[in-house]
């Protein structure tokens, strides 16, 4: 794991750990909510299911959680894959490892594993495409209406209603379905 979070340009963090305060009483909590918007999701996780020739090859529930063909055929037996969380988490199958997309569509993978915290940008969803940190390609996964692209010849079809945030969390499922497969085999 570390060779490869080396690979892709490891840089240490510091992690600050929040003092927890007393939580406010049940009537300001409900004043506070009123007046305070929630902050905005960065996946919207809702289910989600994609497909090849009719062949399903992806899937994200309503908890988060998700599965693919992985390396396997289109409609062979699907394997869990990570779990995707509102906030932008991502909670990888391999212990200790994590990712996170933040408010500007930077997609980073955290190895907790070692002496310290290590952190490498994985690389970046924005617009309708994901590109790898480093890619020379103008894109790796590119969505385009109910179609995500591979590769100029490699298509995939979201099924369902299909909207921008649709689209931008299949975006975020392929793009952490890459980094467990960078990942290898525990």
């Amino acid at each position: 794991m570390s060779s490869v979070l080396r690979s892709l340009g490891v840089v240490v963090m510091t992690l600050a750990v929040a003092c927890s305060t007393p939580p406010p009483s049940p009537a300001k909590d409900l004043a506070t909510a009123a007046a305070s918007p929630s902050p905005a999701a960065l996946i919207d996780v809702r289910p989600l299911t994609i497909s090849f020739r009719g062949q399903v090859i992806a899937r994200l529930f309503a908890d988060g959680r998700t599965e693919s063909a992985g390396p396997n055929a289109p409609g062979t037996a699907l394997v869990p894959g990570p779990t995707l969380h509102a906030d932008g988490t991502i909670v990888l199958t391999r212990p200790g490892v994590t990712a996170r997309l933040d408010a500007t569509g930077d997609l980073y993978v955290t190895d907790t594993t070692g002496a310290r915290p290590r952190e490498a940008r994985f690389g970046r969803v924005a617009d309708d495409r994901f590109t790898f940190a480093g890619s020379d390609r103008p894109w790796d996964v590119r969505v385009e209406g109910a179609l995500p692209w591979f590769s100029p010849e490699d298509s995939s079809q979201l099924d369902g209603v299909v909207t921008s945030s649709v689209r931008h969390t299949a975006r975020v499922m392929a793009a952490a379905f890459y980094v467990e497969g960078a990942l290898g085999a525990p």
